[in-house]
């Protein structure tokens, strides 16, 4: 008898015990239900923009804020003394917000989505995008309206967007324009109907530009233009203080006296394979090629691979420097196995 009644008294404690739990689970599902919902921000495993902030060192994914499926033209990164800013084929324009540490979008007027955006430029107090089917766009109040000018242009296929002093330069499929900003209409510089300028730069007086056509240079403001480098087509140029980097389809070359002389400065990057864009940081210069960053001293003629934190495949094909950052992207999220050998999508 005294067993039959300790297990009943035990039965009937599991039975309380076992409401007891469903009852507090009800209590915490109502008070859940009440709470609003937060949605933690969608972090990607593999970004599409990186940042430096120990000048290569490592790398950081700061992708935060960018669609899920998003792609960049050449030249889409832009920075001022204030300003870091993007411009993606499918949603527009974005800014980097460094306290939310993400990107935030700026409306983008449809016209210029529908027109294949690409290089970007901050001119004075307006952001510019050049387009490769539709011109140029600018907007001095933050996105919230837009202007079209192509008044003076011979083509509409916009490959680069650079100020220079007080100017602001496109290269187009039809040569380089100067915008005139009194008669709000482009002025041809140099080139004809057959010229893609793919590169704009300026170094000690001189303005440069790479194109299909080889390198040509001119003291600013004087349009004497002068081939600096012929039998070679050229997808970027750029430089620093004193030297003048030339990228052609093969190789990396560099000129110290205003492109008299040109020399190869392959030695460490990846055969064959060129570079996009060169970048000098301090006492530093970047590389941006196929399979990520590589970094050389100024005193020093081997490129060494700086990419540390880089997707294995990332072909970096945009790179700016920001106030000491330096800032890093691919052309699209997710690049396929092997791609680096292979001509990415939306590069002409």
């Amino acid at each position: 008898m005294r067993n039959f009644i300790l297990l009943f008294l035990v039965t009937i404690l599991i039975s309380c015990n076992a409401q007891t739990k469903e009852g507090n689970k009800k209590v915490a599902d109502k008070n859940d239900s009440s709470r609003p919902s937060f949605n933690s921000p969608k972090v990607t495993s593999e970004g599409i923009v990186y940042f430096s902030f120990n000048n290569g060192l490592s790398w950081e994914n700061k992708s935060e804020g960018l669609p899920d499926s998003v792609s960049f033209g050449l030249g889409a990164i832009a920075a001022s003394d204030h300003s870091l800013g993007i411009t993606t084929k499918e949603k527009g324009v974005y800014f980097f917000d460094f306290q939310k540490d993400l990107w935030v979008g700026i409306p983008t007027d449809k016209k210029i989505i529908e027109s294949n955006p690409g290089a970007l430029c901050f001119f004075k107090e307006q952001i510019v995008v050049g387009t490769q089917k539709g011109g140029v766009f600018f907007t001095a109040d933050q996105g919230k309206s837009w202007i079209n000018i192509n008044s003076g242009l011979t083509s509409l296929s916009i490959r680069k967007l650079v100020q220079i002093g007080d100017k602001l330069y496109t290269g187009t499929n039809a040569g380089l324009f100067s915008y005139n900003e009194t008669g709000n209409h482009w002025e041809l510089e140099y080139g004809n109907n057959t010229m893609q300028v793919n590169g704009i730069t300026e170094s000690e007086g001189n303005i440069y530009i790479g194109s299909n056509q080889g390198a040509f240079t001119t003291p600013k403001d004087n349009k004497a233009w002068t081939q600096i480098l012929a039998n070679h087509s050229l997808h970027n140029i750029s430089s620093d203080e004193n030297i003048v980097y030339a990228m052609v389809y093969n190789e990396l070359l560099s000129s110290t006296d205003k492109g008299l002389t040109w020399k190869n400065v392959q030695k460490g990057l990846p055969a064959e394979l060129y570079t996009f864009n060169v970048v000098k940081n301090g006492n530093s210069v970047f590389a941006g090629q196929w399979d990520g960053v590589y970094k050389r001293e100024m005193a020093d003629e081997n490129w060494k691979s700086y990419s540390s934190g880089l997707p294995e495949k990332l072909a970096i094909t945009n790179m700016k420097s920001y106030n000491g950052i330096i800032v890093a992207s691919g052309s699209e999220r997710g690049l396929k196995k092997g791609m680096n050998t292979d001509r990415l999508p939306g590069i002409e």
